[in-house]
């Protein structure tokens, strides 16, 4: 037997109550569907406010990506300016070399031509990654099959590793319009990685290079300091480098060097800077200097009348090392002046410039 549930109505004052009964099964209903109602509202409220929570988070992360694009951009175009100026250092240093000879001394940097020349494969990538890579300058095309590894670590690193997306995603797959952006915000970053990588290793190049030319330079400037060429005393040759007779024996004899005549006194010069590695008396030299110039070069001094200089001293050019004198076998005032190279001597009027 039906059971019934008896809903009365109790009106305003002066007015019936009114009654009806509602089968008990109906009135069941309308509890559960009310429940179910307010447990659905309940859901639809909480999704909605996490919606609305997303949405706010996402127009976030958009506008936070547009900065991030654009300050990106704004580093590649200094990274650009940055990348002329050097090439326009590398270019005025191989002028530098052109000119100081130093690419003609066998200076002049080796590089491995391993894995140049070849297609680089690029099809792992994106297309739009590859559109971008092709269109990069001369300097820094990728030509190598190192130069793919390091562009396809760096396109890994930062779409797996900083924005957390799987490799195998491709962009075949329909991402969302924010994750879209993400990964063209990765592309970004792995194409600034890898401009930055270039240019590390173009300054690391163009500081060894011009370390190089500084040394040759300094090397260059040093040999010069070093070379004996100028007159170490004034006054007159009274005879040339070559065979001639002895002026004490009266044989035909090798003279290895220059005899300069002038007055007792007269200033002797160092010709180039070097060490003085003799001070004092030689057997038919008299009073003596010699002095180590380096690179193989030594210069003497024989029949000085004084002496100013010590063995171990170092002397540049123009310094008054000694002064002319007729010591040791000498007929005259004079300054009897060698130019040895690797301990042979050579005519001093080969190196003299003025």
């Amino acid at each position: 037997m039906s059971k019934f549930y008896t809903i009365m109505i109790v009106p305003d004052q002066n007015k019936k109550v009114r009654s009806f009964k509602v089968p008990a099964l109906v009135y069941r209903s309308i509890i559960v569907f009310t429940a179910l109602l307010l447990v659905t509202l309940s859901v639809l409220a909480f999704d909605y406010i996490k919606i609305f929570q997303e949405v706010y988070k996402n127009q976030h992360l958009v506008l936070e990506n547009r900065q991030l694009r654009e300050q990106i951009q704004l580093f590649q175009m200094k990274m650009n300016s940055l990348n002329n100026d050097i090439n326009r250092i590398e270019v005025f240093e191989k002028k530098l070399k052109i000119i100081t000879g130093l690419d003609q001394e066998g200076f002049q940097e080796t590089q491995s031509e391993e894995g140049k020349d070849l297609e680089p494969d690029l099809t792992f990538l994106p297309e739009t990654f590859r559109d971008k890579l092709l269109r990069f300058p001369a300097d820094a095309k990728i030509t190598s099959l190192p130069e793919v590894k390091i562009v396809k670590d760096l396109y890994e690193e930062k779409i797996a590793d900083n924005l957390g997306v799987a490799i195998d995603y491709r962009y075949s797959r329909q991402w969302s319009d924010l994750t879209q952006k993400s990964l063209e915000l990765a592309e970004d970053f792995a194409l600034f990685d890898y401009k930055e990588n270039i240019l590390k290793e173009k300054l690391i190049d163009l500081e060894v290079k011009v370390n190089n030319l500084d040394q040759f330079l300094l090397d260059k400037k040093s040999l010069l300091k070093s070379t004996p060429s100028i007159f170490p005393a004034r006054g007159w040759i009274t005879s040339y480098y070559g065979p001639r007779k002895s002026p004490v024996s009266g044989r035909l004899k090798m003279h290895e060097g220059l005899d300069i005549g002038g007055k007792i006194g007269t200033p002797i010069i160092a010709p180039a800077d070097g060490l003085v590695t003799f001070s004092g008396t030689k057997a038919g030299f008299g009073k003596f200097v010699q002095i180590d110039h380096g690179y193989g070069m030594e210069t003497i001094f024989g029949h000085a009348n004084r002496i100013f200089v010590r063995e171990g001293d170092i002397v540049t050019r123009g310094q008054k090392i000694a002064a002319v004198g007729n010591t040791g076998l000498s007929t005259g005032s004079h300054l009897h002046y060698e130019v040895r190279v690797n301990g042979i001597a050579v005519n001093p009027l080969f190196f003299i410039l003025d």
